[in-house]
């Protein structure tokens, strides 16, 4: 699965800018700090919340972003499956982590080398930066309000999270909740 940019003279369309140009029209009006309530049905339970139109739109974004078929991003396609609406940053970053450490174990069952370490994590979630801000820097040329461009900052503060996280050692904070998995 590659990392890489698609090459224009390949994929002449952005499958990101494809996606997005529905809801980024829909929200160009938007003014950020504008209050909703969200309320968000699955098969399985029914999240609300009262929050600001970015807030609403960041986990949307998301979910757009990642299932667009964009090489850089579909390696978060599993969070998608087991999406966490409002998420915080902390809670974002366990499950991104859990995420890539199951990936790591089917990996390893299918004879590759995994990545016990989270090296691998870093350099996909700065890719994933470069996306965003190529997008961040396109939502800022529209005309319009300014709630598109805050939930794609929104988006972007929890992938800087994510590396901040690995490269300081803040699992070190969450190791004491796996006490009894640590004892002979």
């Amino acid at each position: 699965m590659s990392q890489r940019p698609l090459r224009p003279d390949q994929h002449p369309r952005c499958p990101i800018a494809a996606s997005l140009v529905d809801l980024v029209d829909f929200f160009r009006e938007a003014m950020s700090y504008d209050e909703v309530d969200v309320q968000i049905e699955t098969d399985q339970r029914r999240y609300t919340k009262h929050t600001s139109v970015q807030q609403a739109l960041s986990s949307l974004l998301g979910i757009y972003m990642v299932t667009s078929g964009c090489p850089v991003m579909d390696r978060l396609r599993p969070m998608v499956r087991f999406h966490l609406p409002f998420a915080t940053l902390e809670e974002t970053a366990y499950r991104v982590i859990s995420m890539y450490l199951v990936a790591q174990y089917f990996r390893r069952k299918r004879g590759l080398r995994p990545d016990w370490e989270l090296k691998g994590l870093v350099p996909i979630y700065e890719a994933i930066q470069t996306v965003n801000k190529s997008f961040l820097q396109r939502f800022n040329d529209l005309k319009g309000k300014d709630a598109n461009a805050n939930a794609l900052v929104i988006l972007d503060a929890f992938a800087g999270f994510v590396t901040f996280s690995i490269n300081t050692d803040l699992l070190d904070e969450v190791e004491g909740l796996f006490k009894p998995y640590l004892e002979e």
